[in-house]
Formats: structure tokens, sequence, C-alpha cells
């Protein structure tokens, strides 16, 4: 399955606890750039990509061992607006959401923070976007629109 399917996807049980499918359709042009990302960059919806997070910042789901985090209204990332015409704008221009990263290893990990880790097809079941972040310079960082306002996540140890 490419990339561009996930417009008729159901939502997939990869983490174990609920999932809704929260698919939001987009234009041909928004369709064809996100391919194009994600191709690009070698992503697919198996990819996982990781973010560290201060604890309180993270809701149980159950005792399935499975966390919601929610979007940022306010968020600070400077992304490039690859579905537009390239400029690089805030990232609360293009909606909520939050950073991931393509690696565990960021020298701004604090011990307090918590590792967590997102599949790629639970941001775009949602109909989620992805943008690249040109304000973080040391590692692959991503920007993801969440239009359900939050994305179930797992902890890495």
């Amino acid at each position: 399955m490419g990339p561009a399917t996930f417009i008729k996807a159901v939502s997939h049980k990869f983490f174990g606890g609920f999932s809704q499918d929260m698919t939001q359709e987009h234009d041909t042009n928004t369709m064809t750039a996100l391919n194009e990302l994600m191709d690009a960059n070698g992503f697919t919806g198996e990819s996982l990509l990781y973010r560290a997070t201060l604890p309180e910042f993270l809701t149980p789901l159950g005792d399935t061992g499975a966390y919601s985090i929610s979007a940022k209204n306010d968020p600070s990332e400077a992304v490039v607006d690859v579905y537009a015409q390239g400029h690089i704008v805030l990232a609360q221009q293009v909606g909520p959401g939050l950073a991931f990263t393509e690696s565990l290893d960021h020298e701004w990990r604090a011990s307090e923070r918590k590792s967590v880790v997102v599949r790629m097809q639970d941001v775009l079941d949602q109909g989620g976007l992805i943008y690249p972040v040109e304000s973080v310079i040391t590692d692959r960082v991503w920007y993801f629109t969440l239009p359900s306002g939050s994305i179930e996540v797992r902890q890495v140890e």
C-alpha cells in the first residue's frame, strides 16, 4: 500500500489501544506533494518517529501501555510549506500539531523527559500532513499536523 492510499485507509491498531478513522481528504496537489515528500525521504506508513516530552503531557490510554499526546495550538517551529509555494512559515500557520524526529539521539534530551514513538500511518489516518522543520539543524525533524487534536504514542525505554 503506497502513501496515497491513506485517503481510503481505516485506522490500524498498531499500538494496541483504541483508534478511530479520522481520515481527512486532501486535494490532488496536496496528495502529490505528500507522496513526493514521503518518497524523497524514504517514509512509509510503518516509519517510526520520536519525540522527547515531559511526563505531564502524556495521558495513559487504559492499561494498554499507550499514551495520548495533544497537539500544540501555538507551535514555535519554522516549517517548509511543501503544499503551497515552499516558503518557510511558522507551524501555527499550517495547523495544530507536534514535531517528531527520525532518531532517538538528541543533544536536547533531558533526563526528566520521556521518549515516545509514533507510527507515520497513524498521522496519515487522521488526515495529518508532514512538514520539514527548518528551525532545527541538528536532526531531521518533521512537524505533523494533527486534525484530531492528539495522537497515540508509545514510550520508548
